[in-house]
């Protein structure tokens, strides 16, 4: 008997973030394993998206379905089930139909709950409701590490076993190929700069940089990709450091490939994550990691980084000066980082869950 698994293709009309990464790999490789002749004849997985989504996938064993008349929101919480009629969905990207109990969801992490602030206030009253109410109806809740399921649980008062955690891959960096022409468009040599991705959200951290840069002893430089930093860097930069930063806003896949490739070390100064997947694209591009102790990421980064403490710009700089100096440090992180990189795959990831999906259909028929 062939079960059918619906997904929740609203992912395919957004920018793409994090969230919408995780999302196209995860349904690229169940593609993969539909290839699979035990799978082949039981399971069917349909996508279902707004009218108008562009079809920009190489899927060749899931369809891809317009369904609906509405957009956005209102598509996702009206359209989506009424077409279901109460068949199995899987909701990728941290939303999902509140109302519809047959259905798997991924919650990335508590961010919403644990720092507030960072959102608008109707951004977090849509997500805070569609996370305690699928916490209490979804058969099964997928998150990305074992800090996300504790923090999870804790604000969603669901057991901890309501939420199964699998690990999230890095890999598909390696499939893409560097745009070298960033670094001479700005200047950048091999080994004579760090940088870090990140947006303005306050959890990113971005301050703590700023302040690092003003006591790094070596002379590389320091980019900022992901946004414009407005409010981070603007009077409060000194001009003695200025000529030491560089902000490039938002990049291309290839150009991020070129810069992790290229860089003395990547900086990943976040406090709050709820898993960190930069760090694996980077230990896959052999470039050493200098990570903050903190929420998920030393589960993520294991003995593969360098770890600081990112409440303090001083704790930050050391790392950087550190790995501009001691060569043999940065030939260790890289070789650990490779090999901790081995430890992850998006097949792995996404037979997991199209397994843990397929039990939750099993039980709940």
């Amino acid at each position: 008997m062939t079960s059918t698994i619906y997904i929740n293709g609203r992912f395919l009309t957004q920018p793409s973030t994090g969230v919408q990464r995780y999302a196209r790999e995860i349904v690229a490789n169940f593609d993969l394993l539909l290839e699979n002749s035990e799978l082949e004849h039981k399971v069917c997985i349909r996508c279902l998206v707004p009218r108008g989504t562009p079809s920009n996938t190489s899927w060749k064993n899931i369809t891809l379905e317009e369904v609906g008349i509405n957009h956005g929101n209102l598509w996702e919480q009206i359209d989506l089930p009424l077409y279901l009629k109460g068949g199995f969905l899987f909701s990728p990207a941290n939303s999902g139909p509140f109302l519809h109990q047959n259905q798997a969801v991924t919650f990335h992490d508590a961010s919403v709950f644990a720092i507030p602030h960072a959102y608008s206030f109707w951004f977090r009253l849509k997500y805070k409701l569609i996370f305690r109410s699928l916490a209490r109806l979804a058969k099964v809740i997928f998150t990305d590490s074992k800090f996300s399921q504790t923090e999870l649980s804790r604000y969603l008062k669901q057991s901890s076993e309501k939420f199964k955690v699998i690990h999230l891959a890095g890999d598909y960096i390696d499939r893409i190929q560097a745009d070298t022409s960033i670094l001479s468009r700005h200047n950048l040599s091999k080994d004579r700069y760090v940088f870090m991705v990140g947006s303005q959200s306050p959890h990113k951290n971005l301050a703590a940089v700023r302040d690092a840069v003003e006591l790094i002893n070596s002379d590389i430089k320091v980019v900022f990709v992901g946004g414009q930093y407005q409010k981070v860097f603007n009077k409060e930069i000194g001009r003695a450091t200025t000529k030491n930063i560089i902000v490039l806003g938002y990049i291309t896949d290839e150009e991020l490939r070129a810069l992790y490739l290229n860089a003395l070390g990547f900086i990943f100064p976040s406090f709050y994550e709820g898993f960190g997947l930069p760090i694996l694209e980077a230990m896959h591009c052999g470039c050493p990691v200098l990570c903050a102790r903190a929420a998920s990421l030393p589960e993520v980064a294991g003995e593969a980084a360098l770890f600081f403490d990112p409440m303090r710009g001083s704790s930050i700089a050391k790392a950087i000066d550190n790995i501009f100096i001691n060569q043999q440090l940065r030939n260790e992180l890289i070789q650990k980082g490779y090999q901790r990189t081995k430890e992850f795959s998006w097949q792995t990831t996404a037979y997991k869950t199209l397994d843990a999906v397929l039990a939750a259909i099993k039980t709940h028929k």
